[in-house]
């Protein structure tokens, strides 16, 4: 029984085409929780998928790279957290200033837009920047509070604080659309 040692590192055609089933397996996914996490800016969220897949590549491409047991969560955290960071290090972008057509948000070819998605995507628009990273990081990039209050270095009874007061305003703008 040989171990991973003794095999000889897959070669470049290999590791290409098995970027190339993630890519394909996964894009639509991550590009969806991008594009939660940019607070529907596309721009945003395309910049953090694409971010992912290089981050992708060069890991596969590393020997030395630990490996991943889940690409699909993998993935989606890399984008997230890329999308949250960027935004956090120039600054947010206002919803209103994020790619509008007609009032509504641009969500490109592969996500089909409905109206309570873009009621969602204004309310999550409203939160403030630090209850849209904590609400992201858990619940879309699926990392524990512990994690997330590593990344925004703050504790972890902040990081559940500020999901509860996320979880109670996005509670309030879902009730009053649907009074509408």
């Amino acid at each position: 029984m040989s171990t991973a040692a003794d095999e000889p590192p897959p070669g470049p055609e290999r590791l290409e085409a098995a970027w190339e089933k993630l890519y394909a397996a996964f894009h639509l996914v991550v590009l969806r929780k991008a594009t939660l996490a940019a607070a529907g800016n596309t721009q945003d969220a395309w910049d953090g998928t694409q971010h992912a897949f290089i981050q992708a590549w060069e890991n596969l491409h590393n020997p030395r790279a630990k490996q991943v047991g889940n690409w699909r969560g993998w993935l989606i955290q890399v984008a997230v957290r890329h999308v949250l960071f960027a935004r956090r290090d120039r600054g947010s972008v206002p919803l209103e200033e994020a790619g509008h057509m007609d009032g509504r948000v641009l969500l490109e070819d592969h996500v089909v837009l409905k109206e309570t998605y873009q009621g969602i995507m204004e309310a999550i628009g409203q939160l403030s920047e630090r209850q849209r990273q904590a609400l992201v990081l858990v619940h879309i990039a699926g990392c524990t509070t512990a994690e997330a209050a590593a990344d925004m270095e703050v504790s972890t009874s902040t990081v559940r604080n500020l999901i509860h007061q996320a979880r109670a305003r996005l509670a309030a703008a879902t009730r009053e659309a649907s009074d509408d």
